[in-house]
């Protein structure tokens, strides 16, 4: 294969890979393995949270209207209460204040019946049995309101979220002890090429002009929070071994078990580049070339009614395809309905396109005055790994647009 046997856009890539996005199965799991799980099933509150009125702060538990007037200079005097067990030790259980009175409280505790609020324990101070309270507090302050976190029968969490730590807490404090979640698909991710190292075992540039398996990392890295990663390595530039490999990997009784395969370097069209032909060769090569910058020679295949991507060598491009291309299949595999965090900027300068291909521009975010701008990083080539380091995320200007102007308004996916 010389040449790409058809260059199309970013919307018929998609359009074709999506066609291949079979829905993962679900399964049961505890909450405590839920982190970046995506629900399967809406999750409702089946009570009140906190389920009582609580103290936000730490101080004293008191009727609001016993502070009216209280100054540093006129401090309002209050009778320190307790409830003792039957061991002699300070209770909680049972506390009712009174009129005149406080009781010693901590954030998170119920509040005493007849409390409606918390003085801070730094505007008090204690003498012998009693209070002073040196600033006013009006009912309600430092509470925490039975039900104010998340009312019973409402859905706190929706099917198709990505699970983060805080949804995670979240379950834990409805007591949500298991989830229905989509299965997390396995791909293996394999690099391709003879100048590659594995930077765990080579030393640094060992060797004549070879350089470090950057993209297996990167890849596993970006896969890893939608669906389970399986790095199978440095395959050389052969073709039998790159038909080989692809071959044992997507077999059904393979050691990897792999789902799909992530396959970058040798995607282009030189003499050493056999990714498509072994893929052509081994089940059906859906397409190969794509009209975005960087990322030109990716493709797509079906290998054991498995699907394959082809990814450049350029860890840059590579990244590109992951993020207009493979995250939205593993996002439809997996049943994710929520897309990576976007803002809107001004753009400080004018970033040029070519009508004909969708461009993917690295981007450096400014926020000023409560307003976010946005400039290109000024470093291109597609090896460039650095551009990504410097950038905070990327806009992506569409293939029938001729690039944004200088003062216009584009949408900037944020790195997560």
């Amino acid at each position: 294969m010389k040449l790409f046997r058809k260059l199309i856009s970013l919307d018929e890539a998609l359009k074709a890979v999506l066609a291949y996005a079979k829905p993962a199965e679900t399964e049961e799991i505890g909450f405590g393995d839920a982190l970046n799980r995506v629900l399967a099933e809406d999750v409702y509150s089946l009570a009140d949270s906190p389920p009582f009125d609580r103290a936000a702060m730490d101080g004293y538990a008191i009727r609001a209207e016993d502070s009216f007037g209280a100054s540093p200079n006129n401090p309002v005097l209050l009778r320190l209460i307790k409830s003792q067990s039957e061991k002699g030790k300070e209770s909680r259980v049972g506390v009712e204040i009174g009129d005149g009175e406080c009781f010693s409280i901590q954030t998170g505790m119920a509040l005493p019946k007849g409390s409606n609020a918390v003085v801070m324990l730094e505007y008090t101070k204690e003498r012998g049995s009693e209070l002073k309270i040196f600033k006013p507090v009006t009912p309600g302050k430092n509470v925490s309101f039975k039900g104010e976190d998340v009312k019973k029968g409402v859905v706190v969490l929706r099917e198709g979220k990505l699970l983060r730590a805080h949804d995670v807490g979240m379950l834990a404090s409805l007591f949500k002890r298991s989830v229905k979640v989509y299965k997390r698909a396995k791909f293996g991710i394999m690099s391709t090429g003879d100048e590659l190292l594995n930077p765990e075992e080579a030393e640094p540039y060992e060797g004549e002009k070879r350089i470090a398996d950057v993209n297996s990392y990167v890849l596993a890295g970006l896969t890893e929070p939608i669906a389970s990663s399986y790095r199978i390595g440095i395959v050389r530039d052969n073709y039998e071994r790159i038909k080989t490999a692809i071959s044992e990997s997507l077999a059904v009784d393979s050691g990897c078990h792999c789902d799909g395969l992530l396959i970058s370097g040798g995607s282009s069209v030189g003499k050493r580049d056999f990714i498509a032909d072994a893929v052509e060769d081994s089940g059906d090569l859906v397409f190969h070339g794509v009209a975005i910058r960087p990322g030109e020679p990716t493709g797509f295949g079906i290998v054991n009614n498995k699907p394959v991507f082809i990814l450049p060598g350029y860890p840059v491009a590579t990244i590109s395809a992951f993020e207009l291309l493979v995250r939205p299949f593993l996002f439809a595999v997996h049943g994710v309905k929520e897309g990576r965090k976007k803002i809107f900027a001004i753009a400080r300068k004018k970033i040029p396109s070519a009508v004909g291909r969708t461009d993917f521009v690295r981007v450096r975010l400014v926020c000023k005055e409560n307003e976010y701008f946005v400039e290109p990083i000024r470093v291109s080539g597609s090896g460039i790994l650095s551009s990504m380091t410097k950038s905070d995320g990327f806009v992506v200007i569409e293939e029938n647009k001729e690039g944004v102007e200088e003062g216009e308004k584009v949408e900037v996916d944020v790195w997560g």
